[in-house]
């Protein structure tokens, strides 16, 4: 027994870990057969190796190009796996759940583990995903390399639905946009949870395991998972489509792409299509108003860029409905978004917060303007914007002239000869009975 070959346990589980059944039988193949056991310690690192070669640097593969550029248009290349020795477990595998990005496609979600203690300090976490047919993983990404994890209700719906996004840190090289799937309200059709530590969790209401689930292990990371609430803002108007739910968003246009603004405790998020945005306070300059009219507005976001903190950038979305700016003007008074000055204060406070990143956007023309007009002037934009129309008439009645109208403009000396003929001619007529000399003309003729 002592010369017996070693097996690479740690290999043979990474590498068959999402295919129980084969790894059994290989485990059955080294126990009948030890003198194997190296010959499938080599097989397991052999195919850990050539998933990371192929997940990493994009390196040929067996399948045909016309597959792999297809896979690479839809954004579906594997992302490589955690690389590390520890064994991997799963904590939870969802079915058949619709996903958004990085592809439209109904895949399994899953959350994985490496590491045997889910409470240990060594351990890792990763979001995987699945394909339903094949039963291969087509995607795992680490945890720590997301910034930000958000449960936002989907709007004009019929049928009351939710997106998690998971937006990645601006610095995560790996994975390069944000992560979208769908899930209906209610219990999940089929859950899998094979770990008896978040057993405590499943008592709680059968559709909130996947939202309780996932905050436990976004907080193991360092992300929270941020829902809306009518605390922060709720639109004015209630959901389109169920008249007794609120509204937690916005709709807004960014240039010609339409989309939903939704007001969190931590940021501003714009969804759900792509380019999606989240402005984090943090990032956040300065927020104004323009074209503030009857029916509508925009709103104007000055913010950090993601590849220089010291340059700015602006982003504006427009067709606000007006029914929803005085909560607006309240959230971002509450916040102090409207003043440049507070940014930096902002900024040290994301600094301090765990797990903090950007990837919020953001020009500072017009934040400091905006901030002095902010601290002299305490009126809304709204307010604003409805005296200088009031202004406006004003100074159009001061210059209103009756005998002007639909007449050129003439010289001094010409005006001058003007008036002297009308008041030579008022002279003439004075006392006379214009009207009855008009009418006693005509019945003449």
């Amino acid at each position: 027994m002592s010369n017996a070959p070693t097996v690479n346990k740690a290999a043979i589980d990474r590498a068959f870990a999402h295919d129980s059944s084969l790894r059994k039988r290989v485990y059955d193949a080294i126990e009948e057969t030890p003198n194997h056991a190296d010959l499938f310690g080599d097989i397991a690192e052999y195919h850990l190796k050539h998933q990371s070669v192929n997940g990493a640097d994009g390196a040929a593969s067996d399948e045909p190009a016309s597959k792999k550029r297809k896979l690479a248009n839809n954004g579906s290349l594997p992302i490589p796996v955690t690389q590390t020795n520890a064994p991997r477990q799963v904590i939870l595998e969802a079915r058949d759940l619709s996903f958004s990005l990085p592809q439209r496609k109904k895949l399994h979600l899953g959350l994985a583990q490496y590491g045997t203690d889910i409470d240990a300090s060594t351990t890792t976490f990763a979001i995987y995903t699945r394909n339903p047919a094949s039963n291969e993983v087509e995607m795992e990404v680490p945890l720590d390399l997301f910034a930000y994890a958000l449960r936002l209700p989907v709007p004009e719906k019929a049928a009351k639905q939710y997106n998690y996004v998971i937006l990645p840190k601006p610095d995560a090289k790996v994975v390069s946009e944000p992560i979208i799937w769908t899930v209906n309200h209610g219990p999940l059709k089929s859950c899998h949870f094979p770990q008896q530590e978040i057993m405590p969790l499943m008592a709680s209401e059968p559709d909130e395991i996947l939202e309780k689930v996932l905050r436990y292990i976004l907080k193991k990371v360092g992300v929270t998972l941020t829902l809306p609430s009518a605390e922060e803002f709720a639109s004015a108007r209630p959901e389109s489509h169920r008249k007794s739910d609120k509204a937690y968003h916005v709709k807004a246009f960014r240039g010609s792409k339409d989309g939903f603004l939704f007001f969190l405790h931590n940021g501003i998020f714009f969804g759900f299509k792509k380019p999606l945005s989240f402005f984090a306070f943090g990032d956040i300059v300065s927020v104004s108003y323009t074209s503030v009219l009857q029916r509508t507005f925009n709103l104007n976001i000055v913010h950090r860029s993601d590849e220089d903190p010291d340059a700015h950038q602006e982003v504006e979305f427009s067709m606000l409905d007006q029914a929803d700016f005085p909560g607006i003007d309240a959230y971002i008074r509450r916040h102090g978004l409207q003043d440049a000055s507070l940014a930096e204060s902002r900024r040290a406070q994301k600094s301090k917060a765990a797990g903090a990143g950007a990837n919020g956007k953001g020009t500072p023309a017009a934040s400091g303007e905006g901030a002095e007009g902010d601290d002299e002037d305490s009126r809304t934009e709204l307010e604003k914007a409805a005296q200088q129309m009031e202004d406006e008439e004003d100074e159009e009645e001061e210059d209103y002239d009756p005998g002007s109208e639909g007449e050129s403009e003439g010289s001094e000396e010409h005006s001058e000869d003007e008036d002297e003929g009308y008041e030579r001619e008022r002279k003439k007529t004075k006392g006379r009975n214009i009207v009855a000399e008009e009418l006693g003309s005509e019945a003449e003729d």
